[in-house]
């Protein structure tokens, strides 16, 4: 699409905020995704600052022909919110309001995890949000959203009341479980991109004064015994559904780690009695022993000094992938993982677990698009590479991983982590809801105009 100047002229002129085009000055920086691997080259970038601005850049998309990649936090793990068309970003469209009285608090579709904690911070309030702080509110929640406190209160986007969305003919609709329900269903885990501009989510909030944050290390030879301590007894069933936690894989000063992390909803004391096997643990070692606010912790474990991966060079890029475990895996299977963890090429790689069980796995299938609720944890893997050489090597080590995993995967795939190389990823996503969440697109986007590369069609 070729505009004219006085075509961009017009367009600025009637925004509150900015437009990139090539050459401007802040071009290659304002194109790029928080991953570099992901290179493309839009032909202008539409900074929003109010819902008006998403019209108005809609309108004109539409009026030009560009295709629209809707970007909020730049994280899309397969670089789908960037292209060569129009980007819309969102990142200032980021308020944040409580009402306490409705117990909701309203949160706009640009808001990272880091501005929507702070706003929380001293309320005694809370909403699970992912550990990543650079994470935007939008694309999150639409693939389902997982945390550190879903066990206790659900996927963040089981605790959803309402969303605000702008739909590509221009109107603005609500979506609750009273108004465009289909909608609502489908907004829930279809991911974003697909159906309209995500404006807002009103969030059911609920009362958590304060967390407790711990890590809990073990040596190389015990970690595939943790390992199978924490499924057995705390997946699915056997722990509380106030334990919070991630099992990370890595190296850390040139050492391989083994290494729980997470909250527990509740006091130290009863955090460390449910953690007492574990700690039992031959080379078990409590890292982490600290109690604040979930915003607080939240912040301290992402930054604490051991967080992986650990001295990742500047500009790296990243390689990711997952997939669900059903089955419970025997003690050769985690040591199998272990071992292979191991012959990483460099020192970036990263394996961790999600625990699902609790609020998660209470939920019926049939209540959202987020359909991945029998499952005992989803297993991702993250590789980094700095060339086309490292990319070689480090991909093809991400593949034999994969292979090492498909027997103990159920098929399925988190589709808040996309990969562009599934082979059907309808069903890794979405299974059966497939069909239905094609029906609600072609109600709410009949002409296909949200569309990327693996988008409902």
């Amino acid at each position: 699409t070729t505009l004219s100047a006085q075509d961009k002229a017009v367009f600025e002129s009637q925004l509150w905020g900015q437009v990139v085009f090539p050459g401007d000055p802040n071009y290659e920086t304002d194109r790029q995704e928080s991953n570099p691997a992901f290179q493309a080259y839009p032909q202008l970038i539409v900074y929003c600052a109010c819902e008006a601005d998403v019209l108005l850049s809609l309108a004109f998309a539409k009026r030009f022909g560009f295709w629209v990649a809707l970007r909020s936090g730049a994280h899309s793990t397969a670089g789908y919110s960037v292209n060569d068309g129009l980007v819309m970003d969102l990142s200032q469209v980021n308020s944040v309001t409580l009402d306490v009285d409705a117990r909701l608090v309203h949160v706009a579709a640009g808001a990272n995890f880091d501005h929507f904690n702070s706003i929380m911070d001293g309320t005694g309030w809370h909403v699970p949000t992912g550990a990543c702080g650079g994470v935007c509110v939008a694309g999150f929640v639409q693939g389902g959203g997982y945390g550190y406190t879903s066990r206790a209160f659900g996927m963040q986007s089981d605790c959803v009341a309402a969303f605000r969305v702008a739909l590509a003919s221009g109107q603005v609709v609500t979506a609750s479980e009273h108004e465009n329900a289909d909608l609502f269903w489908a907004l829930r885990g279809g991911t974003g991109g697909n159906f309209g501009v995500l404006l807002q989510v009103s969030y059911r909030m609920v009362r958590q004064e304060s967390v407790w944050a711990y890590a809990i290390s073990w040596d190389t030879a015990h970690a595939a015994q943790a390992l199978q301590l924490l499924q057995q007894q705390y997946t699915v069933s056997g722990a509380p559904d106030q334990l919070g936690y991630m099992m990370n894989l890595g190296v850390y000063q040139g050492q391989p780690v083994f290494m729980m992390q997470g909250m527990y909803c509740g006091s130290p004391e009863e955090g460390l009695r449910v953690l007492a096997p574990l700690l039992e643990i031959p080379s078990a070692l409590l890292l982490v022993d600290q109690t604040g606010s979930y915003p607080q912790m939240d912040r301290f474990l992402e930054t604490a000094p051991y967080s992986l991966p650990d001295n990742l060079p500047d500009g790296v890029c990243e390689t990711k992938t997952c997939g669900y475990v059903s089955q419970m895996l025997t003690l050769a299977q985690w040591q199998s993982i272990v071992d292979y963890f191991q012959t990483s090429p460099n020192p970036w790689s990263l394996a961790y677990t999600e625990p699902y069980g609790g609020a998660i796995n209470r939920v019926p299938v049939a209540d959202s698009a987020f359909i991945h609720r029998h499952v005992s944890f989803d297993f991702v893997i993250d590789v980094f590479w700095r060339n086309a050489q490292e990319r070689t090597l480090m991909e093809a080590w991400l593949d034999g991983f994969k292979q090492l995993m498909q027997p103990m995967m159920n098929g399925h795939v988190y589709q808040n982590y996309p990969d562009r190389n599934l082979a059907d990823y309808r069903h890794a996503y979405w299974g059966e809801a497939y069909g239905r969440l094609q029906q609600v697109k072609q109600k709410y986007d009949p002409e296909n105009f949200f569309r990327y590369g693996q988008s409902i069609s």
